[in-house]
């Protein structure tokens, strides 16, 4: 994998919302240095970002993340423990030699050992590499909050909809009504709702909500969003839209918040 020049994704963030770093345009995002060796995983990682507003820079060796915090002066890294010139517990040192930024490791295998190294290491949180997105952008929020980077703002207020997901709480209400949601369907409402009306197809479903397991029953996932879907309407917000052989959307007669 090349690693002569940075690597940047950056879609388009909502007209509404505010971030950390102004750009060219007057706007402003946060940008995330991610350093892994499994091209898959920084793949679904810089997605995750991009939809949340944020600006990734890749690294596939430490030696090109090191080159990255100089060059792109990133307000957060996400470091893998698949890098192929070193662990992360080496790496992170040498990131901190050059800047002072918050570090996340998503780590294979996070058993207590590994955990007390890293964070020894000094890095600021240990996830399972296996992640979710709804909470690696939780976590990313709290590291932003710590760190005094002002992070992704609400994609607008309260609007006909009334929907509101709060990532950091983990609730999710409809015109201040909470709606009682089982950890799954929060899940898939925070990634559907994240897409603010456009549809997320199956497979990017399952993944979110089953990591790692290939083998995710579809059936299973159409049966939490059944229920989903009816703890929407139940309370007055139009529900989810069923694109056959394709995904799911927000019905929308306004549009989503975010916190």
């Amino acid at each position: 994998m090349p690693t002569t020049s940075p690597r940047r994704v950056a879609p388009p963030a909502p007209a509404s919302a505010s971030w950390g770093r102004p750009d060219g345009g007057g706007a402003a995002r946060v940008r995330v240095l991610v350093a892994d060796g499994d091209p898959g995983r920084v793949g679904e990682i810089v997605h995750v970002l991009g939809e949340a507003g944020m600006e990734a820079v890749t690294a596939y060796r430490g030696a090109s993340a090191l080159a990255r915090v100089a060059d792109e002066a990133p307000d957060l890294a996400i470091v893998g423990d698949g890098l192929g010139d070193g662990p992360a517990v080496e790496l992170i040192p040498r990131i901190l030699g050059r800047a002072r930024l918050p570090i996340l490791v998503l780590a294979a295998h996070p058993d207590d050992r590994v955990v007390l190294a890293l964070l020894d290491a000094g890095a600021d949180d240990v996830v399972n590499a296996t992640f979710r997105p709804a909470e690696l952008l939780a976590r990313l929020r709290t590291l932003l909050r710590r760190a005094g980077v002002p992070g992704p703002a609400p994609a607008g207020g309260p609007l006909p909809d009334g929907l509101v997901v709060d990532q950091t709480a983990r609730e999710a209400t409809v015109r201040e009504q909470r709606l009682a949601l089982t950890p799954t369907e929060f899940e898939l409402l925070a990634l559907i709702a994240l897409r603010r009306g456009d549809v997320v197809d199956h497979r990017t479903l399952l993944r979110a909500v089953w990591p790692g397991r290939p083998d995710a029953d579809a059936d299973l996932l159409r049966t939490h969003l059944t229920h989903l879907n009816a703890k929407l309407i139940g309370a007055g917000h139009p529900g989810l839209r069923n694109e056959r052989s394709t995904g799911y959307a927000l019905r929308l007669t306004g549009a989503a918040s975010f916190r």
